[in-house]
């Protein structure tokens, strides 16, 4: 290779990017072109450029017999966050044709496939995904979701029973057609599963989202609960497994048994890792559930960042404003609070033309990962004009995210609580969690109705462009989420006294979780259409 390359190569290294670049560029034509383009690609990627390490790459590949998989996977992986699906699946499936085996090809071939509505397809490589590299709860979730969408569980009820054999009874919650799973085969099901232990928690969880998209709650909940039951009796089996044991103490909490799951979570709450810090905050979620605040604040950690946080939030009186469509004149209310949160926030336009509804302050917001992903550069042009007193993000893909934040206003990263089996913390839950952390005077939440009101969001909340207003995969985030899971979260700390609601938000939380499934299968039939 000419001197340029090598040159280029030691550029490289020091993350000299745009110097590597024109070193690169000045070793063309070389003895191996496609080398030198896949340099130029990589350095314009890690550059920001991504146009322009697209058309590296696609030159870098050139004669597809002879490129390595992983320049088809760059080049499927830059395709991809260019919104780029058939080139990122054309490159991803050339990449493991040339022989990449590495799992997480697979789950992103999957998505690629998935948003060109290709589900079959996206659900073989999602299962391949699971198959090579473990079965991680994001990958299972996009898996679920393409069943939903082709109606076909068989696969995935094989892959869960192991080749255990199991009455048809009980196989029949996966492996029975839509049409044919009525009311009493589901039940009998389900009468079965409580009598065996012959399948494990994954199978039934994939039993409640099934029926949980199917619209049909109450029988989903009743499968959750035999998850639920699984999960503990699987974790307990092998609890020398620190994976194990969190799962096992998730189970617990989820049964109200705080005991038991804090004995499990004391002896890994100690230690400084991502393990240590899922510990400890699922020990606070626990001790916070049984009232013991105490023992909640001493489990709880501190960053620099939510030293100055604490600041805004000690003592002081929060409104936590939602999305929903209350109908309530909460306005002046919401305004006297001493800090006023929302989410998401990006149209101050619509918060000024509402305020008799949903006041006028904004002080903090917090953002959701894939709306502030998505629209940061309208959200940081939106805070130069409106600035608030910080902002909150999403810890996934916070390190890259805060940079950008860095210099305008305050910004730290959210905690979360994951203590209930397969719950995943909406909004205002994931708020209020946060928010208790800094000892506020009272927090009252608004504009609150856990998607029981007639619109998923108040008019003007999103604007077209922002993110899906009406999104199709509303019903399967309600199932991914555990929309009853938050409701319980949130009427437990209401019951505790650690938060109010306006008149419409209260209303929801003093509903028994029977009289809410209720509530929640008529409005879950009338998204469905929408979500099919």
């Amino acid at each position: 290779m000419p001197p340029a390359y090598w040159r280029g190569r030691r550029l490289q290294r020091g993350q000299r990017w745009q110097q590597a670049i024109d070193a690169y560029r000045a070793a063309l034509p070389s003895p191996d072109d496609a080398e030198v383009q896949f340099r130029i690609g990589y350095a314009c990627e890690k550059q920001g450029d991504l146009p322009a390490a697209l058309a590296a790459y696609a030159e870098a590949v050139r004669d597809a017999a002879q490129a390595p998989p992983i320049r088809q996977y760059r080049l499927g992986f830059v395709a991809d966050a260019l919104r780029e699906w058939e080139v990122a699946a054309t490159a991803y499936r050339a990449a493991i044709a040339a022989g990449g085996t590495v799992p997480n090809w697979f789950y992103r071939l999957g998505r690629v496939l998935e948003r060109l509505e290709r589900w079959r397809e996206a659900g073989d490589a999602y299962a391949q995904a699971i198959r090579r590299g473990g079965d991680r709860p994001a990958w299972r979730s996009r898996l679920f979701r393409t069943c939903c969408m082709t109606g076909d569980w068989g696969s995935v009820s094989a892959h869960y029973r192991r080749d255990e054999a199991v009455s048809a009874d009980m196989a029949a919650l996966l492996e029975t057609p839509a049409p044919e799973l009525t009311q009493d085969r589901v039940a009998a099901a389900l009468a079965a599963g409580e009598k065996s232990g012959a399948l494990p928690a994954e199978w039934w969880q994939s039993a409640y989202v099934r029926l949980f998209n199917l619209g049909r709650l109450h029988e989903a909940y009743a499968a959750k609960r035999l998850a639920v039951a699984r999960a503990r009796q699987q974790a307990e089996l092998l609890a020398g497994s620190t994976r194990h044991r969190l799962d096992a103490a998730a189970a617990c909490i989820d049964q109200a048994d705080y005991g038991a799951a804090l004995e499990l979570l004391q002896p890994l709450t100690g230690g400084t890792d991502a393990t240590a810090e899922e510990a400890r905050e699922m020990a606070a979620g626990a001790c916070l559930m049984q009232g013991d605040i105490a023992g909640a604040a001493a489990l709880w950690r501190f960053t620099e960042a939510d030293r100055l946080f604490r600041r805004l939030i000690e003592g002081k009186r929060v409104a936590i404003v939602g999305a929903a469509n209350s109908g309530l004149e909460a306005g002046t209310e919401i305004d006297s609070a001493d800090i006023v949160i929302r989410t998401n926030f990006l149209n101050p336009d619509t918060v000024a033309e509402r305020a008799t509804l949903t006041g006028s302050r904004t002080d903090i917001s917090y953002y959701n990962f894939a709306f502030e992903e998505k629209n940061r550069a309208r959200i940081l042009a939106v805070l130069r004009e409106n600035p608030l007193k910080a902002v909150v993000l999403h810890q996934a893909g916070y390190g890259q995210a805060s940079a950008a934040y860095a210099g305008l206003l305050p910004v730290r990263s959210n905690y979360l609580f994951r203590g209930l089996y397969g719950f995943t913390a909406y909004a205002i839950p994931r708020i209020l969690y946060d928010v208790l952390r800094f000892r506020p005077a009272e927090v009252r939440l608004y504009n609150s109705d856990f998607f029981l009101g007639k619109d998923i969001h108040y008019q003007g909340y999103l604007k077209p462009g922002d993110y899906p207003d009406h999104d199709p995969e509303f019903v399967f985030m309600m199932s991914y989420h555990d929309i009853l899971r938050n409701f319980l979260f949130t009427r437990r700390l209401q019951d505790l006294g650690l938060c109010s609601g306006d008149a419409v938000c209260e209303a929801v939380l003093a509903l028994s979780p029977e009289e809410f499934l209720d509530r929640m299968t008529v409005r879950v039939g009338a998204l469905r259409p929408a979500s099919a």
